[in-house]
């Protein structure tokens, strides 16, 4: 991985979400002088994107709190913030970027924080008025001004950002059906047991579940009035919202020469394979030291944190970035946060009664935790991630135990 010898005077971002955003300000609060160039692709200033697929859209959020800081604040810090410009090559040798209509912006240091895109589905009909993407703060605009009561919606796809915008529509009184192709939502990320309690709690609000379907296209005339099944099934509807995945926005790197695998893969220290280039947020796929090996989390959290990493290095600081990652998803009156990371675990240890939504769960590997899971319990899921943090071989009866405060457990030696 490149190396940063020398002191930067120019520092080029690009991508104005959190990750872009907390480099800018990282470097200023560092002592950087020199001149930052802010370039995003959405018209907006830099904001939050998590409400938008729950307290945004379900109205309980107005939107100027969701911006990450004022408007005069990037002019106030000498940050030249260029929103609705997109950036379309890279040019290494010339340690150059190139915005669309030919504007090219030199750099010493380059940050790549573009984040991810939504995946499209591929089939008949998905051009249909009425099929709404969510990524952006336009695209919940959108889709906000279809819920109302009595609307009849169909969401594909049983992911975090498809079960928080069901339980935004069934609070705004819309008809809501969900698609998804696995039997049991969330079960890849969180285990079967957590997946059927949510499910439980969709049902519970008058969701009607559509599991183990694919999708074979959308009808409409011109706008969609209906998406049919892989197996044929015909589920009427006002409007559809797609959440099935994110792809990590790195095309217009094609031929720069940066390594892009499933992300762009980075060093610790978020360098890419390209002197003076690094990448942080949703885009990135960084090594981990405590953990092994490369991953990309799509967490606001982690991107917020990794960018002001990111810009520590851009400065020649040796700043390896090892989070706990966490993450957090609204639905109806549930609260669910996840710290760690649930792959590869083998053992899965509840706290709690299910009735009482309020639980928390425990996912271990070889004895170590790696992550929990709380529902409504946010004091458990922060002691457990420091459990994390420490690598720690615990108890399961221990953590079993709700009258075992987790901030009296010490890591087994």
């Amino acid at each position: 991985m490149s190396g940063t010898p020398a002191t930067p005077t120019t520092c080029v971002i690009v991508g104005a979400g959190v990750a872009g955003h907390r480099a800018a300000v990282e470097l200023r609060q560092a002592g950087f002088d020199g001149r930052i160039v802010l370039v995003g692709d959405e018209p907006e200033r830099p904001y939050q994107r998590p409400p938008l697929s729950k307290e945004l859209l379900a109205g309980d959020l107005p939107e100027q709190k969701l911006f990450l800081a004022p408007a005069d604040f990037y002019a106030a810090n000498a940050i030249d913030l260029r929103p609705g410009a997109r950036v379309v090559r890279l040019d290494p040798a010339d340690r150059a970027v190139e915005l669309e209509g030919g504007e090219r912006l030199g750099y010493d240091r380059l940050l790549i924080a573009t984040g991810a895109a939504p995946r499209r589905l591929r089939v008949p009909g998905a051009d249909l008025a009425g099929v709404f993407l969510l990524r952006t703060l336009a695209d919940a605009r959108r889709l906000r001004a279809e819920l109302r009561p009595g609307r009849r919606a169909v969401i594909v796809g049983g992911g975090f950002i498809g079960t928080e915008v069901a339980a935004a529509c069934r609070r705004a009184g819309v008809e809501v059906a969900l698609l998804a192709p696995e039997p049991v939502l969330l079960a890849s990320i969180l285990g079967e047991e957590v997946g059927r309690f949510v499910m439980a709690e969709h049902a519970a609000h008058g969701v009607a579940l559509h599991l183990g379907e694919g999708v074979a296209g959308f009808r409409g005339d011109g706008q969609v009035r209906a998406i049919v099944t892989a197996a044929g099934a015909v589920v009427p509807c006002d409007f559809a919202v797609v959440g099935v995945g994110v792809e990590p926005a790195a095309d217009w790197l094609v031929g720069a020469g940066v390594t892009v695998e499933r992300g762009i893969l980075t060093d610790a220290r978020c360098r890419t394979n390209v002197p003076d280039v690094f990448a942080a947020g949703d885009v990135a796929r960084a090594f981990h030291p405590g953990l092994g090996e490369h991953l990309r989390f799509e967490h606001f959290d982690h991107a917020g944190n990794q960018g002001a990493a990111a810009a520590q290095n851009m400065l020649g600081r040796d700043a390896p970035f090892a989070p706990v990652p966490q993450f957090w998803s609204d639905q109806y009156d549930l609260r669910l946060q996840l710290a760690g990371d649930t792959r590869g675990t083998d053992v899965t240890v509840r706290r709690g009664r299910l009735e009482d939504q309020s639980c928390t769960w425990f996912y271990l590997k070889d004895g170590v935790l790696r992550a929990a899971l709380g529902v409504n319990r946010p004091k458990e899921v922060l002691a457990a991630r420091r459990l994390i943090q420490a690598g720690a071989r615990l108890d399961r009866a221990a953590l079993a135990d709700a009258a075992v405060d987790l901030k009296t457990l010490r890591p087994a030696l």
